[in-house]
Protein backbone atom coordinates (compact mmCIF):
# COMPACT_ATOMS: atom_id res chain seq x y z
CA UNK A 1 0.00 0.00 0.00
CA UNK A 2 2.15 3.04 -0.38
CA UNK A 3 0.45 5.91 0.03
CA UNK A 4 -1.34 4.80 3.46
CA UNK A 5 0.32 1.23 3.43
CA UNK A 6 0.91 -1.52 1.63
CA UNK A 7 3.23 -1.90 -0.81
CA UNK A 8 0.37 -3.85 -2.53
CA UNK A 9 0.69 -1.98 -5.16
CA UNK A 10 3.61 0.60 -4.52
CA UNK A 11 0.38 2.93 -5.43
CA UNK A 12 -0.88 1.22 -2.31
CA UNK A 13 2.80 1.76 -0.75
CA UNK A 14 1.52 5.35 -0.23
CA UNK A 15 -1.87 4.62 0.22
CA UNK A 16 -2.17 2.28 1.42
CA UNK A 17 -2.17 0.18 5.39
CA UNK A 18 -5.24 2.42 6.16
CA UNK A 19 -7.48 1.15 4.05
CA UNK A 20 -10.25 -1.25 4.90
CA UNK A 21 -13.61 -2.76 4.05
CA UNK A 22 -16.55 -3.96 5.94
CA UNK A 23 -16.46 -5.04 9.57
CA UNK A 24 -17.76 -2.91 11.99
CA UNK A 25 -15.24 -1.05 14.98
CA UNK A 26 -16.28 0.26 17.95
CA UNK A 27 -17.12 3.83 17.81
CA UNK A 28 -14.87 6.11 19.14
CA UNK A 29 -15.65 8.93 21.98
CA UNK A 30 -12.54 11.40 22.46
CA UNK A 31 -11.75 14.84 23.50
CA UNK A 32 -11.20 17.42 20.71
CA UNK A 33 -7.24 16.70 19.35
CA UNK A 34 -5.41 19.15 17.56
CA UNK A 35 -6.46 18.74 13.27
CA UNK A 36 -2.97 18.37 12.46
CA UNK A 37 0.43 17.77 13.47
CA UNK A 38 4.28 17.28 12.64
CA UNK A 39 4.56 13.35 12.87
CA UNK A 40 7.99 13.63 10.41
CA UNK A 41 10.46 12.41 13.42
CA UNK A 42 8.16 9.33 13.58
CA UNK A 43 9.02 8.08 10.02
CA UNK A 44 12.26 5.92 9.23
CA UNK A 45 15.09 7.77 8.99
CA UNK A 46 18.25 7.01 7.41
CA UNK A 47 20.17 4.17 8.39
CA UNK A 48 17.17 2.55 10.51
CA UNK A 49 16.16 0.13 8.03
CA UNK A 50 19.26 -1.62 6.81
CA UNK A 51 19.80 -1.30 3.14
CA UNK A 52 16.84 1.69 2.67
CA UNK A 53 16.87 5.40 2.75
CA UNK A 54 13.87 7.51 2.40
CA UNK A 55 13.37 9.08 -0.83
CA UNK A 56 11.32 12.21 -2.25
CA UNK A 57 10.05 14.40 0.92
CA UNK A 58 7.49 13.51 3.58
CA UNK A 59 3.25 14.11 2.61
CA UNK A 60 0.59 14.65 4.67
CA UNK A 61 -3.39 13.72 3.87
CA UNK A 62 -5.80 13.76 5.95
CA UNK A 63 -8.91 12.96 3.39
CA UNK A 64 -9.89 9.73 3.52
CA UNK A 65 -11.52 9.99 -0.39
CA UNK A 66 -7.98 9.89 -1.27
CA UNK A 67 -6.91 6.50 0.45
CA UNK A 68 -9.14 4.38 -2.18
CA UNK A 69 -11.13 3.13 0.55
CA UNK A 70 -14.45 1.36 -0.30
CA UNK A 71 -17.61 3.02 1.48
CA UNK A 72 -17.64 0.42 4.19
CA UNK A 73 -14.09 1.02 4.57
CA UNK A 74 -13.92 4.93 4.73
CA UNK A 75 -16.67 4.63 7.84
CA UNK A 76 -14.63 2.33 9.72
CA UNK A 77 -11.96 4.23 9.51
CA UNK A 78 -13.89 7.38 11.07
CA UNK A 79 -14.76 5.28 13.46
CA UNK A 80 -11.40 4.54 14.71
CA UNK A 81 -10.99 8.48 14.46
CA UNK A 82 -8.57 8.94 12.03
CA UNK A 83 -7.29 12.04 11.43
CA UNK A 84 -4.50 12.24 9.02
CA UNK A 85 -0.88 9.61 7.24
CA UNK A 86 1.76 10.69 6.64
CA UNK A 87 3.99 8.93 4.76
CA UNK A 88 7.11 8.98 2.60
CA UNK A 89 8.76 6.41 -0.05
CA UNK A 90 11.91 4.72 0.77
CA UNK A 91 13.98 2.62 -1.37
CA UNK A 92 17.25 0.60 -1.65
CA UNK A 93 19.89 0.52 -3.77
CA UNK A 94 18.94 -3.14 -5.13
CA UNK A 95 15.91 -1.93 -6.34
CA UNK A 96 14.04 -2.45 -3.07
CA UNK A 97 11.19 -0.20 -2.37
CA UNK A 98 9.23 0.72 0.38
CA UNK A 99 7.11 2.67 2.68
CA UNK A 100 6.90 4.86 6.07
CA UNK A 101 4.36 5.81 7.42
CA UNK A 102 2.03 6.53 10.22
CA UNK A 103 -1.42 6.94 10.67
CA UNK A 104 -2.69 9.77 13.46
CA UNK A 105 -5.83 8.69 15.54
CA UNK A 106 -8.27 11.13 18.03
CA UNK A 107 -6.96 8.41 20.75
CA UNK A 108 -4.63 5.18 20.92
CA UNK A 109 -7.93 2.90 21.20
CA UNK A 110 -8.52 4.39 17.78
CA UNK A 111 -5.06 3.66 16.61
CA UNK A 112 -5.30 0.26 18.22
CA UNK A 113 -8.31 -1.14 16.65
CA UNK A 114 -7.27 -0.08 13.44
CA UNK A 115 -3.63 -1.98 13.78
CA UNK A 116 -6.25 -4.85 14.91
CA UNK A 117 -8.28 -4.92 11.73
CA UNK A 118 -5.43 -4.06 9.15
CA UNK A 119 -3.06 -7.05 10.56
CA UNK A 120 -6.43 -9.37 10.63
CA UNK A 121 -6.58 -11.64 7.92
CA UNK A 122 -9.90 -9.62 6.54
CA UNK A 123 -7.88 -7.21 6.85
CA UNK A 124 -5.08 -8.15 4.85
CA UNK A 125 -6.55 -9.59 2.58
CA UNK A 126 -8.76 -6.77 1.38
CA UNK A 127 -5.58 -5.62 -0.15
CA UNK A 128 -4.46 -9.07 -1.27
CA UNK A 129 -6.57 -11.59 -1.97
CA UNK A 130 -4.75 -14.54 -2.67
CA UNK A 131 -1.63 -14.37 -0.53
CA UNK A 132 -0.66 -16.71 1.91
CA UNK A 133 0.59 -14.73 5.16
CA UNK A 134 3.10 -15.73 7.25
CA UNK A 135 2.49 -13.86 10.53
CA UNK A 136 5.63 -12.50 12.47
CA UNK A 137 6.80 -10.41 15.79
CA UNK A 138 9.27 -8.17 17.07
CA UNK A 139 10.94 -8.11 20.01
CA UNK A 140 11.50 -4.89 21.86
CA UNK A 141 8.38 -3.34 20.01
CA UNK A 142 5.33 -3.97 21.97
CA UNK A 143 2.21 -5.09 20.41
CA UNK A 144 4.19 -5.00 17.20
CA UNK A 145 2.63 -7.18 14.40
CA UNK A 146 4.36 -8.10 11.04
CA UNK A 147 3.61 -10.23 7.95
CA UNK A 148 5.23 -11.27 4.89
CA UNK A 149 3.32 -12.59 1.63
CA UNK A 150 3.00 -11.47 -2.02
CA UNK A 151 1.71 -8.61 -3.41
CA UNK A 152 -1.56 -8.77 -6.55
CA UNK A 153 1.41 -9.25 -9.18
CA UNK A 154 3.24 -12.05 -7.35
CA UNK A 155 6.02 -9.73 -6.30
CA UNK A 156 7.03 -10.58 -2.24
CA UNK A 157 6.00 -8.00 -0.08
CA UNK A 158 6.80 -7.58 4.23
CA UNK A 159 4.89 -5.32 6.81
CA UNK A 160 5.10 -4.58 10.49
CA UNK A 161 3.05 -2.35 12.24
CA UNK A 162 2.85 -0.93 15.77
CA UNK A 163 1.02 1.32 18.00
CA UNK A 164 2.66 4.35 19.74
CA UNK A 165 0.24 6.63 21.50
CA UNK A 166 -2.67 7.46 18.87
CA UNK A 167 -0.57 6.85 16.34
CA UNK A 168 -0.39 3.41 14.09
CA UNK A 169 3.29 3.50 12.27
CA UNK A 170 4.03 0.88 9.30
CA UNK A 171 6.85 -0.04 7.79
CA UNK A 172 6.57 -2.40 4.66
CA UNK A 173 8.99 -3.39 1.63
CA UNK A 174 8.57 -4.93 -1.34
CA UNK A 175 11.36 -6.92 -3.89
CA UNK A 176 13.43 -9.89 -2.46
CA UNK A 177 15.58 -9.67 0.67
CA UNK A 178 15.36 -11.46 4.71
CA UNK A 179 12.01 -8.78 5.31
CA UNK A 180 11.39 -10.21 8.93
CA UNK A 181 15.25 -9.11 9.87
CA UNK A 182 15.65 -6.13 8.07
CA UNK A 183 11.72 -4.91 9.10
CA UNK A 184 12.54 -5.32 12.82
CA UNK A 185 15.75 -3.88 12.67
CA UNK A 186 13.67 -0.63 11.33
CA UNK A 187 10.55 -0.68 13.92
CA UNK A 188 13.12 -1.24 16.75
CA UNK A 189 15.19 1.94 15.88
CA UNK A 190 12.28 4.14 15.15
CA UNK A 191 10.53 3.26 18.31
CA UNK A 192 13.77 3.39 20.11
CA UNK A 193 14.88 6.88 18.89
CA UNK A 194 11.02 8.16 19.61
CA UNK A 195 11.16 6.69 22.93
CA UNK A 196 7.90 4.75 21.76
CA UNK A 197 5.60 7.88 21.93
CA UNK A 198 3.87 9.38 19.29
CA UNK A 199 1.73 13.63 20.15
CA UNK A 200 -0.45 12.97 23.22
Amino acid sequence: MVRSTSLVALAGLACAFAAGCGEDSKPEAAKPRPATANLEQFLMQAGEEPGFDPIESAHVDSGMESLGLTAAGTARLRRSGFISITYQPIAADDGNAGVTNVHLFKTEAGAQDWLEYETSDAGIHSHVPETKIRRFTVAGVPGARGWTGRDLHGNPIGHVFWVQGRCMLVLGNEGEGAFVELLSTGAKAIYARTSGECPA
